[in-house]
Formats: structure tokens, C-alpha cells, sequence
């Protein structure tokens, strides 16, 4: 029988997340930090974000897509790592690859 103020076995799933306890402010920091960078080209560069890519489209069109596609990635990212952290690190057998 151990005592109740025993050190708590290592868990090999804690050694494979990142140190951060937060994910949700690698979230918020990534995903602030495009849209500014978009804002203020777009406020300040207006030419530049109208610089002609193929046709009419211009530089902002694809540099919002880009945007758009970091907002799902981070937020898949985020998503997975708030579901470890209420999980305590248990997958079931179909997250696992065992079906």
C-alpha cells in the first residue's frame, strides 16, 4: 500500500505533448497576429494587396485564403489538444488505429 502523499508514476503519454499548458494562447497568438498582419497591409498597402496574381484577382485574395487556412489548422490543433487534456491522455481504440 503506498501513502496518499506518494510522487505520482510517470505517464508516457505526458512526455509526448508539448510543455505548454495553454494551447488556447498559441491559438489566440498565431491566429491575432495573421489577422493584423492582414489589417494593416490591407489599411496601408493597398496597392501592394492589389498587385494582380492571375486575372483580376489580387494579392488579398489569396493571402485571406491562406489566412483562412491557418484559422482551421490552429483550430483542429487546438481542438485536439483540449480533448487530450480532459481525456488525461486516453484514446479509445478507434483513435488509436485499432479497429
Amino acid at each position: 500500500m503506498t501513502p496518499p502523499h506518494a510522487p505520482r508514476a510517470h505517464h508516457p503519454s505526458r512526455s509526448r505533448r508539448s510543455p505548454s499548458r495553454r494551447p488556447g494562447l498559441s491559438f489566440a497568438v498565431v491566429n491575432g497576429a495573421a489577422l493584423a498582419t492582414h489589417l494593416l497591409l490591407a489599411c496601408f498597402a493597398a496597392d501592394f494587396m492589389a498587385t494582380p496574381v492571375r486575372g483580376e484577382t489580387g494579392i488579398g485574395v489569396p493571402a485571406l485564403l491562406l489566412q483562412a487556412v491557418l484559422l482551421v489548422w490552429t483550430a483542429a490543433r487546438y481542438d485536439r489538444r483540449a480533448a487530450d487534456s480532459t481525456s488525461g491522455g486516453r484514446r479509445t481504440a478507434h483513435e488509436q488505429g485499432e479497429f
